[in-house]
């Protein structure tokens, strides 16, 4: 990853840069649409074959970024749900809670970057702002957990993290960060951000199925359709962030699997681990980097630039589908089926 001079860098407030669909063609050609892609890549290939559970090099500024998101999730005990009937969906606690971030967030921040790279905070405070949902609306989607994404991508820009701690970003930190969205998204009921199934295989998050899917690459024991068997899915759960969130899925969920997540029904018939993910890539930037309603409240700053890069000629691009990503995958229904009921 690309780092900064820090030394003699100015940072500015990321700002919104796409506000109308005309605006999408210029971030596909960005320096940041480019960062973002390469980080992704990098730390699926990082975790390959690797089990969440394996031992892997944990840095002091890995655990002061864990430190922080376990400080944040204790403030869910300053504001318990409020007991009403009329707030099945999306209760007002989380209102309080976030509140609490906004004021907080500056301070713990700057509490785990060394004096050099606090200037950084103007820049990091706003993606991380965003990504733990919306506060008026009280819902989360991926484009919340994309902001969480650069936010980590800032961390490496400006030498936070090596490329020592890739595994441990993943692992470690993203994981954490996941259960905590899990957590206010439970306790706080928060709704998915938009319809459902239109931007994501799951109501919330996207990144740890693409990132799960990578650690699977060369599993032969537990195939793509393994994740279909419940009891596989929670004994394998702690090894594999992938079948962590089938397990969530099933734990929160009602009714036939490929009736409430019919994406990931439709993947289970892929054949190898390795379709999944290169599958799974195409489609995050089909159905998430290349949705106006999703990045439209991305905000770019130097850290995550919206200027064109050099290496590229300015034309137009056809956003991409999920055509041959999974719908070319998908099993009859009568041949799937009776598999489920097993």
């Amino acid at each position: 990853m690309r780092t900064i001079d820090t030394q003699n860098h100015t940072y500015v407030e990321p700002t919104q840069r796409i506000f109308k669909i005309f605006d999408m063609n210029p971030f596909y050609f960005s320096e940041g649409y480019s960062l973002l892609m390469k980080f992704l890549h990098e730390l699926n290939d990082a975790v390959l074959n690797v089990k969440t559970c394996d031992d892997v090099f944990v840095s002091e500024n890995i655990i002061k970024v864990i430190d922080m998101l376990d400080t944040m999730m204790s403030w869910m005990d300053l504001y318990p749900p409020e007991d009403s009937m009329n707030q099945r969906y999306g209760n007002k606690s989380f209102r309080k809670w976030y509140d609490h971030l906004i004021k907080e967030l500056n301070s713990v921040v700057s509490n785990i970057l060394p004096q050099e790279l606090k200037p950084a905070c103007l820049e990091l405070c706003a993606y991380l702002t965003d990504s733990f949902g919306n506060s008026t609306r009280i819902d989360y989607g991926s484009g919340h957990e994309l902001s969480f994404v650069v936010f980590l991508l800032c961390l490496y820009r400006i030498g936070f993290f090596t490329n020592n701690d890739h595994k441990a970003v993943v692992l470690k930190v993203f994981v954490k960060y996941l259960y905590l969205c899990r957590s206010l998204q439970t306790t706080y009921k928060v709704e998915p951000a938009g319809s459902h199934g239109v931007h994501s295989i799951d109501d919330f998050q996207f990144i740890p199925f693409l990132w799960g899917s990578a650690q699977l690459t060369n599993n032969k024991s537990l195939v793509p359709e393994s994740y279909l068997n419940p009891s596989t899915v929670e004994a394998n759960a702690h090894k594999y962030l992938f079948f962590d969130c089938v397990n969530f899925i099933n734990q929160t969920k009602t009714g036939p699997f490929y009736q409430h997540s019919n994406q990931l029904w439709n993947i289970s018939a892929v054949p190898k681990w390795t379709k999944v993910n290169s599958g799974l890539f195409k489609m995050y930037e089909g159905e998430v980097l290349k949705k106006f309603p999703v990045v439209q409240h991305l905000r770019f700053g130097s850290l995550f630039p919206f200027e064109k890069r050099t290496d590229t000629d300015d034309v137009s691009v056809e956003p991409p589908t999920t055509q041959g990503c999974v719908e070319d995958r998908t099993p009859s229904s009568k041949s799937h089926l009776p598999k489920i009921e097993e």
